[in-house]
């Protein structure tokens, strides 16, 4: 009977087994078609070998209560055991909303690493569908992926990937790596990062969010591993769409080595230039001949589009890559080409490079701005006919405008309001009136030529701009006071003191015959936004004015920075204008070990183009340390809760004629103790259970926690940690132990839910109690093993008498377990895991004879999300005998 059983349990997993080795990878995509109407294409990629399990169609789930099975309309052999298969259709929604489309297909592949019985491991692959009115927010594509869901690499040898996903519509993408996933909301079961298995500091994966690179330096183990990559979209800053690849990285053992790839990663052209870059690939391995292939969105344009030449072949190779923009090519978001060298090894090794491309719209030309002083204005013009004007996108020109000179245009880097400059406005002519002016003030301007795609009611979305201007620069007449000093005299929490120092009007730009006297100057201290008036200065002609000084005394010049502006009126109360604002410079210190970081700011009219940073010496007096033209300075080498003085000193200038040079302002006396204040590094988390480690106890639910830090930590010394764990994704973390001792990086836990779902971050504490960064966030959830077999013998004889799960079983919370006889009645049910069927009928109690009774079994289970079932419930037929 034992036999029997046995070979009965055999054969039901050989089965199972040979029908589940099928998916590798894929991802779904769409396009909009018209309104609400969608085609949708799923690519998967399968075992070739698992013929049993081929599918010539497969079912999709809309998001909206209905699916559709959709026909294969493409399939390909690639090798090494691979095949592409695609599979289209099209549909409509009723409606804007947020869609999920899923495809679940039984099952993945046997084997992978990093997931816990992998053959019996559904593969599902989902994206969010965002859709919003399209006459507002205009149509959308989801990102198209160039590379495919496969990749090689080696043990001991920097694996890389990029999905190179090319938006057709501009939009920006982020990328960010996610656990694979079996269903609706569960992840696949004992998933660990590849990472993790032979985890150390020289096996690092990482992801660039910004390009999609997948980096992995570098694989220990040889085998199989699967990743998600959740691809966001982003429109105008809102998220309007996902994408997500599962991706699967075969790594090889071999004596082989990748071919490296030498040539340009960034690249920025002016919209008509053209791009002519040569890449070389070298192969360490003498006998190796290199291929290169490339793809990516430069290829797809519609107009001019790149090319990838191969120049030479064999070891090394080189290749072109060739592309003469157009005005057609512009767009808000960069351009990304992957270059791809691959040798000729049985299993391929490559290396990648991935060049970001910079379309920029040209520079409007002619550039120019006259001071009109009878209205007081600014008149800027530039050339009518620019090259980009019949551009689709061509929106105008934005002029801008900021205080001070000496802007240089940068085609890589123009973020114009980081360099200081804020927005006048916006034209579609060519010419601009600036009218709100500061007397004596220096304004520089650039204008560049504003682009974006508009919805069809004319909404403007994905803006962006081309390259600035030559700057043009303006000096105003000097027909007002100007400051030379706030200069910071005494340091004190009450008594402090600053001394301030303005300029007489320059009497050549003042015309004292249109503005006659008499004429009045007030100085002002402005604090959280109010004026407090401190001096006034009367003189009935321009010869007698003359006090142009004031100490501010009383002041908290400790905590406080101060700041300070002037009136100036002519013919008694006529206000001709204000001067800028000029405040001191105020300095902070902030400790660290055996370090104090010096930081100081002013707003000041004049230029400090440099900085001498002054010590305190024993006997009160300051001597200068060092110089710098920077706003910080470290300062490095210092004992440990010893005493050290500073104050800064700022030497600036107007560059202008006629105004005083150089300009000499001191901040206040700022003392500070260097201490150990840098916290270690966060630790690297491991966990690992009975789902991710088969010799591990199956009746004993503990998380295996550990962890280490990176190679590249500089502050590894810790004393302490601390572990944090929440049950689930709607929980908070909680602090639930703590591991004393710098060498003990180890910790069980014990889980009394008989359960093993849980999230879990530790921190390291050192000496003097700085903590680290949280560590990496792991999450692990229940693997449901729960088997059923097709036999018992409920006899008495004390072996078989309860029809149970082949023990032990683990990672179930429950299950609706339903037991009918040939003639669709209930004899049995339970919601008990264990079941315990002793072969009676539960209603009348008596006893069943030998026979066949049909099963049916939801097994659930426990999850970040919440408990969860299996995606189909087990079913099968229970063979009841009775007798010796």
């Amino acid at each position: 009977m034992k036999r029997f059983l046995l070979l009965a349990i055999v054969s039901l997993l050989y089965t199972i087994e040979v029908f589940a080795t099928h998916n590798r990878a894929g991802e779904i995509t769409y396009s909009q078609v018209a309104g609400l109407t969608y085609d949708f294409t799923i690519s998967t990629y399968t075992k070739s070998s698992s013929v049993d399990a081929d599918r010539s169609e497969l079912m999709i789930f809309w998001g909206d209560g209905t699916s559709t099975m959709l026909p294969r309309t493409t399939e390909a052999e690639l090798g090494n055991d691979i095949k592409l298969n695609r599979y289209t259709g099209r549909h409509t929604y009723s409606g804007p909303f947020n869609y999920v489309v899923y495809v679940v297909d039984p099952n993945r592949i046997e084997s992978i690493l990093n997931i816990s019985n992998s053959v019996n491991v559904p593969f599902y692959i989902e994206d969010t569908l965002k859709i919003l009115d399209p006459t507002v927010y205009g149509f959308n594509n989801s990102p198209i992926l160039l590379n495919p869901p496969i990749d090689f690499g080696n043990v001991g040898e920097v694996f890389l990937h990029n999905p190179n996903a090319f938006d057709p519509d501009g939009d920006s993408l982020s990328y960010v790596l996610i656990p694979p996933k079996q269903g609706v909301g569960m992840n696949v079961p004992g998933y660990v990062s590849p990472a993790q298995i032979n985890p150390g500091t020289d096996n690092v994966l990482t992801l660039n969010s910004a390009t999609g690179e997948l980096r992995w330096d570098a694989p220990q183990r040889q085998g199989i591993y699967n990743v998600a990559i959740l691809i966001t979209e982003y429109r105008n800053g809102l998220v309007i769409g996902t994408v997500v690849r599962d991706l699967q990285i075969i790594i090889q053992a071999s004596n082989n080595q990748p071919p490296v790839i030498e040539g340009k990663e960034e690249i920025c052209v002016i919209a008509g230039d053209t791009i002519n870059e040569l890449y070389i690939a070298t192969d360490p391995n003498a006998g190796n001949q290199i291929r290169f292939i490339s793809n990516g969105a430069p290829y797809l344009v519609a107009q001019s589009k790149a090319q990838f030449n191969v120049v030479s072949t064999g070891n090394p190779a080189s290749a072109q890559f060739y592309w003469p923009t157009t005005c057609d090519h512009l767009r808000n978001t960069s351009y990304q080409v992957v270059i791809k060298a691959e040798d000729n090894a049985p299993i391929p090794l490559v290396d990648l490079k991935t060049v970001t491309i910079k379309v920029l719209a040209p520079a409007p030309e002619n550039f120019t701005a006259v001071y009109n002083p009878a209205a007081h204005n600014v008149k800027l013009t530039w050339d009518a006919n620019y090259a980009c004007r019949g551009s689709d996108k061509f929106q105008g020109f934005s002029v801008w405008r900021k205080q001070g000179c000496g802007y240089q245009v940068d085609s890589c880097n123009n973020n114009l309001e980081a360099l200081g400059y804020t927005k006048l406005g916006e034209t579609t002519s060519n010419e601009w009136i600036d009218s709100d002016l500061k007397r004596g003030v220096d304004y520089s301007y650039v204008v560049v030529a504003e682009f974006a795609s508009k919805s069809q009611i004319g909404l403007l979305y994905n803006k962006f701009q081309g390259i600035s201007s030559e700057e043009v620069c303006v000096e105003l007449p000097l027909n007002i006071p100007v400051f030379y000093h706030v200069d910071v005299k005494n340091t004190d929490p009450a008594n402090g003191s600053i001394y301030v120092e303005w300029s007489k009007p320059q009497a050549e730009v003042l015309d004292t015959v249109v503005n006659r006297g008499p004429y009045k100057i007030i100085l002002f201290r402005i604090e959280n936004g109010n004026r407090t008036q401190l001096k006034e200065t009367i003189a009935q002609t321009y010869s007698s004015v003359w006090d142009t000084t004031f100490t501010d005394t009383g002041l908290n010049t400790v905590a406080n920075q101060y700041t300070y502006i002037l009136e100036f009126y002519v013919a008694g109360d006529d206000l001709l204008g204000e001067s800028l604002e000029a405040s001191s410079i105020f300095l902070s210190v902030t400790p660290s070990n055996e370090t104090l970081a010096l930081n100081w700011s002013a707003n000041v009219p004049w230029t400090n183009e440099m900085y001498y940073i002054h010590q305190q010496q024993e006997d009160g007096s300051f001597i200068m340390i060092d110089s710098t033209a920077e706003t910080t300075y470290l300062h490095s080498s210092l004992s440990n809760d010893s005493t050290y003085c500073y104050k800064i000193e700022g030497k600036g200038n107007y560059n202008r004629e006629g105004l005083k040079y150089p300009l000499i302002n001191f901040s206040q006396i700022v003392c500070e103790q260097p201490k150990d204040t840098t916290p270690p590094c966060p630790p690297v988390l491991r966990v690992e259970n009975f789902c991710t480690n088969d010799h591990l106890d199956k009746n004993t639910f503990v998380n295996y926690l550990s962890w280490n830090f990176a190679r590249n930590c500089t502050d590894s010394v810790a004393v302490k940690f601390y572990i944090y764990y929440k049950e689930n994704n709607t929980a908070q973390y909680a602090l639930i132990d703590s591991v004393i001792g710098a060498q003990e990086r180890q910790y069980e836990h014990h889980l009394e839910n008989n359960s093993l779902t849980g999230c879990y971050q530790i921190t390291a504490i050192d000496e003097v109690d700085n903590v680290s960064p949280l560590s990496n966030e792991i999450c692990v959830s229940d693997c449901p093993v729960y088997e059923l077999p097709n036999t018992f013998t409920p006899n008495g004889d004390g072996v078989n008498d309860l029809y149970t799960p082949i023990i032990p079983y683990s990672g179930v919370s429950r299950v609706e377990m339903k037991i009918f006889n040939r003639m669709g009645n209930l004899v049995f049910e339970t919601t008990s895991p264990d079941i315990n069927w002793d072969g009676k009928d539960q209603k009348t109690q008596k006893e069943i004879p030998t026979g066949v009774f049909y099963y049916v079994c939801e097994v659930y289970f426990g999850t970040l999300d919440g408990e969860s079932r299996l995606e189909r419930p087990l079913s099968g037929y229970i063979h009841l005998i009775r007798g010796k």
